[in-house]
């Protein structure tokens, strides 16, 4: 029996950025707090208030303490409330989403009217919105557009979608419009998760996913898991029932770019006592397949 890792399984960029931040910040300040969840994670945002970093969910709750804006990052007039109030803004969003965030703004202000590929209720995709003062579409997939032409649009995306679902927006936008500016927005580390995923997935007999259930970037994996094999999208190795794995030859693991490696080695032990097997990893880079960005 073969257990393995889709390769770059883990933490991005990105969100090891964040928590290294997070934690050097925590250092210096007694009281910190971030303002949302820093990373899509339950497990990692635990540790970190094990650490003194607390979790708050509105303006209200912060009462004057340093504040770490999460790795989606926060809506632009809430970065501006915490300027007015003269609280201490500690920035941990990724510097892909800050990018998008400008190209947003530019956009609009160059007279396109902005499309975005995204989920609506996701902290980065409503962040992104607040950057631009005039009207806005968003859309989940190509299917959403609206049945109208446009004169001069420009698309950008959610970092953590597919390219496939960008270009299909794309190729049903282009005979609706005059002019269009395509900026590919989706992180790199993305399209290389899912990629070694789907190719972990078409030689697998099941497909474990591992990570938040509110994480984008882990839910776009178990989709495209589940386009070939049975899948299970878990957070922690206590979901796992090992009847899944009954008959299985090959199992294949993945994990989202929130997921601590802590959570994937418990994950992978658990799998291997479930199958009868005792040789226990104590490092994410001992599983088999996996390999560092």
């Amino acid at each position: 029996m073969n257990v393995r890792i889709a390769k770059n399984s883990g933490f991005c960029f990105g969100v090891k950025r964040a928590i290294k931040i997070a934690l050097e910040a925590s250092k210096k300040n007694h009281e910190i707090v971030t303002l949302g969840s820093i990373i899509h994670n339950p497990q990692m945002v635990a540790k970190l208030e094990s650490e003194g970093i607390i979790k708050v969910d509105n303006f209200d709750q912060i009462k004057k303490r340093p504040t770490i804006i999460r790795s989606h990052g926060v809506k632009k007039e809430i970065l501006d409330e915490l300027i007015k109030n003269d609280i201490e803004i500690i920035n941990a969003t990724c510097p892909y989403v800050s990018k998008t965030q400008d190209y947003a703004k530019s956009l609009s202000e160059e007279g396109y009217y902005l499309i975005i590929l995204g989920d609506r209720d996701h902290p980065e995709v409503k962040a992104l919105r607040s950057y631009v003062d005039k009207e806005v579409l968003i859309v989940a997939n190509a299917d959403e557009l609206e049945d109208k032409q446009f004169k001069k649009i420009g698309i950008i995306s959610q970092t953590t979608r597919r390219v496939e679902d960008l270009q299909e927006l794309v190729k049903k936008l282009v005979p609706k419009c005059h002019e269009m500016r395509v900026i590919n927005t989706i992180c790199n580390a993305t399209t290389v998760r899912q990629n070694s995923t789907l190719n972990l997935a078409k030689v697998s007999d099941i497909m474990i996913v591992i990570g938040g259930k509110n994480s984008s970037n882990t839910k776009m994996l178990a989709k495209i898991c589940e386009s070939f094999v049975k899948t299970y999208h878990i957070e922690i190795a206590c979901e796992i029932n090992k009847k899944w794995f009954i008959n299985k030859q090959n199992i294949g693991l993945t994990a989202g770019a929130s997921t601590p490696d802590w959570v994937i080695v418990e994950v992978y032990n658990h799998i291997l006592e479930c199958v009868g097997n005792i040789n226990k990893v104590e490092n994410i880079e001992d599983i088999p397949g996996f390999r560092e960005d």
